[in-house]
């Protein structure tokens, strides 16, 4: 009977341990780094009317914090993720900060983990009052976020921050000083990444021509090298998601939005998803992954005109009207290579 005993108590330990180490490994090879590497984005002429709305925050919308020498405390940040705010907005009054400054450290680990459950995560000057902007002013935010993981964060990382998933965030720097200013949480169901997180977005719009494809493909091999995401907007012809799982019928059958289709299948990853300004998001508001078939896929693949969307992440924000999901938007961001 100990003999049993003690069979099986080596079995669930075993397991448990096999189970920890598969779950918290690196894939890589080293276990000691893990790199989130962020570019700030230049902004040659923003819109003045969309940059200004992003960086508002209104009651019925918005919660804000004030952090200065005498506010150093930021557990309510940390509180109004879990209710599920729809945007939050952190103003950096004094002392004048960089953003390595150990008074900033808890909201720089919340980037992280941001970018590490595959959310956006933009840097940008912030430009009003502001008279010269120019490339020599960018400051580089990539080795800042160079840590390493230990099992202790590892498992911190997995247990504490699943509440960052459901968001994006935007930090905004004085360009002459680089001193913070302003960091701002968006919950990924707030409104689109060219609403709420990016300032630039380069603008076309929808139509089912053989045109659009051509356009389409030239404007994201530019934005490779740019950064600057692609927004399409659907104010000319309109385009639903399939109800079902994408395959080759929806691709070849002669309607609206059978040409958009092909893009969303080339793209690396796909994610759809409805929004709402509102001061707390609904948990009913969901973000889902489009799925489709390999066959569906494989006739993409083969076409040379849509290779450009492959290192695309793609945001599509749809409407439920009249029992269809009517597309709003399409966003194409690139995907930066660590």
């Amino acid at each position: 009977m100990v003999t049993k005993v003690r069979f099986f108590l080596i079995l669930f330990l075993s397991l448990s341990l096999y189970i920890t180490t598969s779950v918290f490994s690196d894939p890589t090879p080293s276990d000691e780094e893990d790199n989130f590497k962020f570019e700030p984005v230049f902004i040659p002429s923003p819109n003045k009317q969309k940059f200004e709305e992003q960086i508002s925050c209104r009651e019925d919308s918005c919660i804000k914090f004030n952090l200065n020498k005498d506010k150093k405390d930021l557990s309510g940040v940390w509180d109004a993720f879990g209710k599920n705010s729809g945007k939050i907005a952190i103003e950096i009054d004094e002392p004048k900060i960089k953003i390595d400054d150990p008074l900033l450290e808890d909201l720089v680990e919340y980037l992280r983990e941001i970018a590490k459950r595959e959310g956006s995560v933009s840097f940008e000057p912030y430009y009003i009052g502001i008279r010269s902007l120019g490339f020599t002013d960018l400051p580089l935010f990539k080795d800042i976020f160079g840590v390493s993981y230990n099992i202790y964060k590892r498992l911190k990382s997995y247990f504490v921050f699943g509440r960052m998933e459901h968001y994006n965030a935007k930090v905004l720097y004085h360009p002459q000083t680089h001193d913070i200013l302003l960091i701002y949480f968006f919950h990924r169901n707030y409104g689109n990444l060219c609403d709420t997180v990016y300032s630039v977005c380069e603008t076309t719009q929808y139509f089912d021509d053989e045109t659009f494809d051509l356009q389409l493909s030239k404007l994201l091999t530019k934005a490779e090298k740019s950064g600057k995401p692609i927004e399409i907007k659907f104010q000319q012809v309109g385009a639903e998601l399939p109800q079902a799982k994408l395959d080759v019928n929806h691709l070849l059958t002669a309607n609206r939005s059978s040409r958009l289709y092909k893009w969303l299948i080339a793209s690396k990853e796909i994610n759809t998803k409805k929004t709402k300004k509102e001061r707390f998001i609904s948990l009913n508001l969901v973000v889902t992954v489009l799925d489709y078939t390999l066959t569906a896929y494989e006739l993409v693949e083969a076409i040379q005109l849509y290779w450009p969307a492959r290192s695309m992440k793609t945001e599509v924000v749809y409407d439920d009207a009249n029992d269809k999901k009517q597309v709003q938007s399409v966003i194409f961001t690139p995907i930066k290579s660590n």
